[in-house]
């Protein structure tokens, strides 16, 4: 479970997030929603440990993670694995060395049990085919989806997906979608998706946060969403015109 309370937040002494609270349970999947600097980035990065509250708390799996030990941060950090809106592969490295990186640098030494977490993690995302090749020859919806396998390959309690179909064509984002929809379905992890597209929302999610300027104007289900009385979410999703 995710419990955030009254959490404020500013970043050189800019305030980015204002008093947002919210309880997201392990049989729920977030979508994260809002304009371009709206704080859907660094609310995410601060529920993953990296940007310390000035006020409120951040409870991930019943532990305050930012006031109790750096050991309880660490294990915070662990648990979440995000994929980047650009997949940030490493060009030096083939797929499989892509994928296998997570697994390395949280000391896996048993080569075979990386071969085959690798192996699993690329035929979750339908690239079993691909481990030899580098990132130079994929297409942009490859790459991204070797992003996801690299996620899957640690197995961790919650993914992060930022900006998941941005800059891809509709037939290639829909393929993405349906590798995310499969996570979700299957309740491998608990999905947090940050984003500004409305299309195919019921297919990463099924708990909305929508954020203005560091605020929240709006937490609850996906499907109550049109219910919003909000003029900014109403023009946002394009409910009056409807």
């Amino acid at each position: 479970m995710v419990s955030v309370q009254s959490l404020s937040l500013s970043l050189d002494d800019k305030p980015i997030l204002k008093d947002i609270s919210f309880e997201l349970g392990d049989e729920n999947n977030l979508i994260i929603l809002g304009r371009s600097g709206s704080g859907k980035t660094v609310l995410s990065k601060t529920l993953m440990g990296f940007f310390p509250p000035q006020q409120g708390r951040v409870i991930i799996d019943h532990v305050d993670i930012y006031q109790n030990s750096s050991t309880a941060l660490e294990s915070d950090k662990s648990q979440f694995a995000i994929v980047f809106q650009n997949a940030a592969l490493l060009d030096s490295l083939s797929v499989f060395q892509n994928v296998a990186l997570p697994l390395y640098t949280r000391g896996e030494k048993d080569l075979d049990r990386a071969k085959e977490k690798v192996r699993q993690a690329l035929f979750e995302v339908g690239l079993e085919d691909a481990s030899d090749k580098f990132p130079a020859q994929l297409s942009g919806g490859m790459r991204k989806r070797v992003g996801i396998a690299r996620a899957l390959v640690y197995e961790p309690r919650y993914i992060v997906f930022d900006e998941p179909v941005s800059g891809l064509d509709p037939i290639t984002a829909d393929e993405v979608l349906y590798y995310i929809n499969r996570i979700v379905e299957s309740k491998t992890a608990t999905t947090i998706t940050i984003t500004h597209d409305v299309r195919n929302l019921e297919r990463v999610g099924d708990m909305v946060l929508f954020l203005e300027a560091g605020e929240m104007l709006y937490y609850g289900g996906l499907d109550k969403l049109s219910q919003e009385r909000s003029p900014l979410i109403r023009d946002f999703f394009g409910f009056d015109s409807i």
